[in-house]
């Protein structure tokens, strides 16, 4: 008899929580397909809507991009490799020597 009725509760319960997981979802397909917002719609009096800028780049617009990238990668490119030159004669050199003292 108790088994029965914890079988019961446990069943509505499920009931329940299937109910509210089915209409969450519903309750946001209403919501997204209710408040559709016609941002880009024609405005018949303007004649077919709006017109967007164009925007034209030049090579004399990117001249200065391209020059300091180029700046930059002649300032860092020297120390950069001499750090990695450091590191791998770190890595590199014990190894070596290990080597040629074993021989």
């Amino acid at each position: 008899m108790k088994l029965e009725k914890v079988k019961g509760a446990v069943c509505a319960l499920k009931d329940k929580v299937n109910l509210k997981l089915m209409a969450l979802p519903a309750a946001g397909t209403i919501a997204a397909l209710s408040s559709t917002v016609t941002a880009f719609a024609v405005d018949e009096t303007t004649g077919g809507g709006y017109t967007f800028p164009t925007v034209t780049i030049t090579n004399e617009m990117l001249t200065p991009l391209v020059q300091g990238v180029v700046d930059n990668i002649s300032a860092i490119l020297p120390v950069g490799l001499g750090i990695f030159a450091v590191f791998l004669g770190i890595r590199i050199i014990p190894g070596l020597l290990s080597r040629f003292a074993k021989i």
